[in-house]
């Protein structure tokens, strides 16, 4: 998959940041590198599956063969790391096809692949020393498989393969192995192993690029084009997914609507490219104000920003909604054709209210809304904070001017 994109023009993105780099680095930050991880093992899972279950079988034969024969009784230590290998075969099968494979199967293969593959290298060499040259064959699988075929990450995966290596290389020397067959299956060996672990790195590269990739293309879907801000498919999603949790966890939600002022009269003044330009500034200066992690800055439609704020209170609101107006208007974008200043400014709309079960989302929303018509018509430029007094009164979802002008002159609703 290759994703044509002008990296040095996206947002502040962190995956555009790693694919700037050439190539990608070979580890990830932690939490990226957790999620890249978890990704490439639940693609490898089927072929996981197979090499577990074909390893397992094989291993199981050859102690049914070794048994019948009377060789495991007569060795116990050779019994004892047969059966050693074994469990460690059987444990690795398990995992593969068991509910916990994501959460455990890494972290026990980290150590069970390793142990598997050098008990199997000395094995092998004393097999092919006592008698069955032929078993020499099966030293180049015990470097293939963890680099490719056991779901390890490549460094574990060659730390698994190089340790195989050296203990069949250590074995062969310490049984006296003639120096012509020792120099060239060492010399095989070690050929295979280093185009392996070639093979391996380039391909864990390209996987890791292919998830940058991935992860990028998610995060534009949900991205605005204009302002870089996230789009309102998003904020609905997230204002419905956020109206839920507050209610389960009794918090409080913010919901603000952000207009900015006299926009049709900037477009009509200085033309779509400069409005364009402006909306950009004003949606980050917008955003540089909502940076804790549950913060949600989206652009609503038109000249209109939506801006949720999980476990916010009415001051905590309203200091944010107040800070995102003097962070617009700080940016001194001329605007001759406002009626409220000389410069670019917004009216902030804000609702704060405590979510419950049987009211929905979208009546908070309305909310907001009628408070961004507050901050207009007393003159724009400003912010207006409506709480749960004004909530009550959205009994059916309709807020009508009326009722706000009785909130307002502080006439009880009746």
């Amino acid at each position: 998959m290759t994703v044509r994109l002008n990296l040095g023009a996206l947002p502040d993105s962190k995956y555009a940041a790693l694919l700037r780099k050439s190539p990608p680095p070979a580890r990830f930050p932690a939490g990226l590198e957790r999620e890249f991880i978890r990704d490439s093992l639940r693609a490898q899972r089927l072929i996981v599956r197979f090499a577990c279950t074909l390893a397992l079988l094989l291993l199981l034969l050859r102690t049914v063969e070794l048994t019948a024969a009377g060789t495991l009784l007569a060795d116990p230590l050779r019994a004892a790391a047969l059966g050693a290998v074994v469990l460690c075969s059987a444990a690795l099968a398990w995992l593969a096809f068991s509910r916990a494979y994501r959460r455990l199967y890494l972290p026990v293969a980290y150590w069970l692949v390793p142990l598997r593959s050098a008990l199997l290298a000395v094995e092998v060499v004393m097999l092919s020393c006592g008698g069955q040259p032929l078993m020499m064959m099966l030293l180049p699988l015990l470097l293939l498989g963890p680099l490719f075929f056991l779901g390890l990450p490549f460094r574990a995966g060659l730390l698994s393969a190089a340790l195989a290596f050296l203990l069949a290389l250590g074995t062969a020397l310490a049984l006296d192995l003639p120096p012509a067959t020792l120099l060239s299956g060492s010399g095989f060996l070690l050929a295979t192993l280093v185009v392996s672990a070639l093979a391996a790195r380039l391909n864990e590269r390209r996987a890791r690029r292919e998830f940058l990739e991935r992860r990028l293309l998610g995060e534009l879907a949900q991205q605005d084009a204009l302002t870089w801000t996230k789009n309102r498919l998003v904020f609905d999603e997230t204002l419905e997914r956020w109206w839920v949790r507050a209610a389960s966890a009794a918090r409080s939600l913010a919901i603000g609507l952000i207009d900015v002022d006299y926009f049709k009269a900037y477009n009509d003044r200085y033309g779509h490219q400069a409005g364009d330009a402006a909306l950009r500034r004003a949606a980050q200066a917008i955003e540089r104000c909502a940076r804790r992690p549950l913060d949600l800055v989206a652009r609503y439609g038109g000249e209109e920003f939506g801006v949720i704020l999980f476990d916010t209170d009415r001051a905590g609101a309203t200091a944010m909604a107040e800070a995102m107006r003097c962070a617009v208007q700080s940016l001194a974008i001329e605007h001759d054709n406002s009626r409220c200043g000389e410069v670019l400014t917004i009216s902030v709309g804000v609702a704060v209210v405590r979510p419950t079960a049987w009211r929905n989302a979208y009546g908070a929303l309305q909310l907001a809304d009628e408070a961004l018509y507050r901050a207009k018509s007393k003159g724009r430029n400003r912010i207006e904070v409506m709480d749960d007094v004004e909530h009550r009164l959205l009994v059916t979802g309709e807020f009508s001017r009326d009722i706000i002008a009785m909130v307002k002159d502080g006439v009880p609703a009746g």
